[in-house]
């Protein structure tokens, strides 16, 4: 019995308890005059993603400055699931998620990293 858990033990310690890995995605672009950065961070653990966090930065020209809270209040408004910050020069947005499903990807579906990181790099995104 010592033998197992000996056994066990040496396991847990040069394997690791799961295997989780996390991908870190960013993103720029530019829809009129309004630009943005995009930040997505997704855990996976044992080829199946476990959690997401999605972040985006707007940033509006100098002449929206004053409408920056009215803004934030819309988006607040019509996306309860998003924090939303306001930042000198445009507001920040974050969706993080456990659960659901967002950007195409459900919590829980079968992908490796690096099937995941294909995928994002794909569509624009920078990985890591």
């Amino acid at each position: 019995m010592k033998k197992i858990l000996l056994l066990i033990t040496f396991l847990f310690i040069f394997t690791g308890c799961g295997n989780t890995q996390t991908l870190t995605c960013t993103a720029s672009g530019e829809n009129g005059d309004i630009k943005s950065h995009s930040t997505l961070v997704i855990r996976v653990n044992e080829d199946k993603v476990s959690s997401m966090k999605f972040t985006v930065d707007m940033i509006f020209p100098d002449e929206y400055k004053s409408q920056l809270r009215d803004i934030a209040a819309n988006v607040r408004s019509s996306k309860p699931y998003m924090k939303v910050t306001v930042l000198s020069n445009g507001i920040r947005l974050v969706t993080e998620d456990t659960n659901n499903s967002f950007i195409g990807i459900d919590i829980g579906q079968e992908i490796t990293y690096g099937e995941l990181k294909g995928v994002l790099e794909l569509q624009d995104y920078t990985c890591k």
